[in-house]
């Protein structure tokens, strides 16, 4: 097989051994494997986000914070798959170094690619933060919350700083002739991606205890903390990511970047995917039909009036929007202080219908619902 076109400059700069490895694996290429990872991500995260807003609708839930900054993360994550595209279709990336045919563009797009990754999982992030903050309105659980997101927002920024700035002047990051100092930007991703690791946990653990406490039917328990554990997955990408990090080679970088370039949006993707994942319920209601009959309603309430009775340190839980958006919460306790149950003017229920606001301590306790009432 004769040897096709190669780029004699970088071949000449590269180490002997290195350049006759490279020589030696010139047909190598991972450009196929990327761009198809890289299109069935895309259209898996539009579709995610699509049915999100589908199942929206259904509900007849007003958008919130979290969609929006759901649509953020899809937006930096567009940019970020566009810049690896423009990597591998047009200046040689996916294959040894030796065959770029545009080495300072193909380091401008690498360098684009390495901005746009961290806004677009920081997004995520903090849109299902946003989310949890209506779903769990407790005040320490929501100083918790605030806390991640603040934590996610820093880091994340000093990412994007990192990656503009890691080469003194700039023009050095894609520019190998200018003299510069330049920082170790390899080992700032890999502590970028602990923090993730760290992060990722955080949320799939912090609504479990407070799930735990809810007495409602088993099953039902069972299924939402299924759905909160989606997250589980994000974890694993998070994790599996990391040795792929270590793999990375600045002499080869168009080969060696091909395996973190392609986990580090299938990370994005899942993590969108299971943000949206949380507020699908209306939609799977349809289409397996499920409906909450107003005998499972009336069951519930009463199931609820007798644990109250039975119960005075528990307080009502889960309310009309949690059932609108098709979960059955009718009836759904927590643990907490002795509470005074009362309606939409102030009125004491008794823990009767249409009891939809629980106040301990002066101050107003729901979870699953905002001020407005609304998931």
């Amino acid at each position: 097989m004769p040897t096709p076109w190669y780029n004699e400059a970088i071949y000449a700069e590269l180490p002997p051994a290195e350049a006759r490895y490279q020589l030696a694996h010139i047909h190598e290429s991972r450009a196929k494997d990327i761009n198809v990872s890289h299109f069935v991500c895309l259209a898996i995260a539009v579709i995610a986000i699509a049915l999100r807003f589908l199942s929206r609708r259904m509900s007849k839930t007003a958008l919130k914070m979290d969609d929006w900054m759901i649509c953020a993360a899809l937006i930096f994550t567009l940019g970020y798959i566009i810049s690896v595209l423009l990597c591998i279709m047009r200046y040689g990336g996916g294959r040894h170094a030796i065959l770029l045919n545009d080495p300072i563009k193909f380091a401008q797009s690498v360098l684009a690619a390495e901005v746009f990754y961290p806004p677009a999982i920081a997004s995520v992030k903090i849109s299902t933060l946003f989310l949890f903050t209506r779903i769990f309105p407790s005040r320490g659980f929501r100083l918790l919350l605030y806390t991640v997101g603040s934590f996610v927002a820093i880091y994340s920024g000093i990412m994007v700083l990192a990656a503009i700035f890691q080469c003194r002047p700039i023009r050095a990051a894609w520019d190998v002739t200018v003299e510069a100092k330049c920082i170790r930007i390899n080992l700032l991703w890999i502590i970028m991606a602990g923090m993730n690791v760290l992060t990722d946990f955080i949320l799939l653990l912090a609504p479990l205890p407070t799930l735990w406490r809810l007495q409602m039917p088993g099953g039902t328990k069972l299924q939402l903390m299924g759905v909160f554990c989606i997250g589980g997955f994000v974890c694993i990408i998070s994790i599996s990511r990391i040795p792929k990090l270590h793999a990375l080679s600045l002499i080869d970088a168009s080969w060696s970047n091909a395996d973190p370039t392609i986990w580090s949006l299938v990370e994005v993707c899942v993590a969108i995917v299971c943000a949206c994942a949380i507020v699908y319920r209306p939609l799977v209601n349809w289409l397996f039909r499920i409906r909450i009959t107003n005998q499972d309603s009336a069951g519930s309430s009463s199931q609820r009036q007798s644990r109250s009775r039975s119960r005075p340190k528990l307080s009502g839980v889960g309310v009309d929007e949690w059932n609108r958006n098709g979960w059955n919460w009718n009836g759904a306790l927590v643990k907490m202080e002795r509470v005074r149950v009362v309606g939409k003017h102030g009125e004491d229920c008794g823990g009767r219908e249409p009891a939809v606001r629980v106040e301990e301590r002066g101050s107003f306790q729901q979870l699953g619902a905002g001020e407005d009432g609304k998931v």
